[in-house]
This record gives structure tokens, C-alpha cells and sequence, in this order.
């Protein structure tokens, strides 16, 4: 009898944690649900994903403590959905390996992806990231191009960055018909050109 109860009580730990993270992504798919809805633009409230969640605003709360943290759980939650191997990319090899996938993520979750930069509530969610994506996109030009300074470094940057984003995609979606693979093929080739320029700025 002591031995089975032993064996029993070590799993309890682990239904806990994974009651935790299915509430959490529970709470994540409802917030982000809440993206492109008609009705109040404005914002993302706490009450209104704990309503949606069917759980109580303090769970929220525990699993997010402020707004920062829950638009940062909504675009993780959307990212997972895009598919495995799709992050922030900081080398050339990560860009290249992403690039691909991140285009056929955004076909995936597409009413998401518009939701998120269309919205004030999306673009809200995006910008809480700014700060990380710009030190992940300098990484990169230094990967690439480690003499690169300055005002030149931020603008390579910024266009690395806008041709591996859903700004792209969705111009490309939108004006030319262009999806997935297609779309990827085109910026890919744009981001080879870019590489392969700051590497030798004499050609």
C-alpha cells in the first residue's frame, strides 16, 4: 500500500503544471480571439479574456501580471500556432532557416496575422516586442556584416526586418496575390541581394 502510494504521488507535480499550461494557453486563445472583433478597438482587457477564458480575472492576472506580459503571451500563442521553428531570429543562418516557415505560419493563422497588424489592439500587441526585434535584427546585420556601423547598420536592419514580417506578407498577399511560398521565394531573394551587398559594398 505504501509502495502504490509511492508511485502515485510524484505525478501530482506534473498534473499541476500541466493544468497550469493548458489554462494558460486558454487563457492566450481567448485573448487572441479577441484580435479584429467588431466592437471596442481600443484595447485588450483583462476582463474581457477572462470572460472569454471562462475563468476568473485574478487567474489572468496570476498568469500575466500586467498588459506587457499578456499582448507578449497572445504573440507567442499565435507564433505557436504558425508552426515549430518559427522565433526571433538573431544570425543569418536562423533568418535563412526561418524565412520559409514564417511565410507559411502567416497563411496558417492568416486572420490573426491581418488582426494583428490592422488593429489597434494588435499593433498595441507587436510593438510590446519592438525593442527585442530591433536587437535581434542588428544581430543579424553583425553576423552578416560585422564592419557595418551606424546609420547604415539600423537601415540594413529595418529592411531585413520588414522583409521578414507580416507587413510583407500582407502587402504581398493583398496587392499581388502572392501566398505562402510564392511570397517567401520573392522576399527571400531580396534578403540574399541585401546580404550579400553589405558583405561586399564594392559590387
Amino acid at each position: 500500500m505504501v509502495s502504490e502510494q509511492t508511485s502515485i504521488e510524484p505525478t501530482k507535480p506534473s498534473l499541476r503544471r500541466a493544468q497550469t499550461a493548458l489554462t494558460r494557453e486558454r487563457i492566450c486563445d481567448a485573448a487572441a480571439g479577441l484580435l479584429g472583433e467588431d466592437g471596442d478597438q481600443s484595447a485588450i482587457t483583462f476582463r474581457a479574456v477572462a470572460e472569454r477564458a471562462a475563468v476568473t480575472e485574478m487567474t489572468v492576472y496570476r498568469h500575466f501580471p500586467n498588459r506587457e506580459a499578456l499582448l507578449r503571451g497572445i504573440w507567442e500563442r499565435i507564433n505557436s500556432r504558425m508552426g515549430p521553428g518559427i522565433g526571433m531570429p538573431t544570425s543569418v543562418g536562423e533568418l535563412r532557416s526561418q524565412h520559409d516557415k514564417l511565410y507559411a505560419g502567416f497563411d496558417r493563422v492568416a486572420p490573426q496575422i491581418i488582426a494583428a497588424i490592422a488593429t489597434p489592439q494588435g499593433r498595441e500587441m507587436r510593438a510590446a516586442l519592438n525593442g527585442e526585434r530591433q536587437e535581434a535584427f542588428l544581430a543579424i546585420v553583425a553576423d552578416a556584416a560585422p564592419e557595418l556601423e551606424g546609420k547604415r547598420k539600423r537601415q540594413v536592419a529595418a529592411l531585413l526586418q520588414l522583409l521578414h514580417s507580416a507587413y510583407a506578407w500582407a502587402s504581398l498577399r493583398e496587392q499581388w496575390d502572392l501566398h505562402g511560398a510564392e511570397a517567401a521565394e520573392a522576399t527571400r531573394w531580396l534578403i540574399e541581394l541585401i546580404l550579400e551587398q553589405i558583405k561586399d559594398p564594392m559590387k
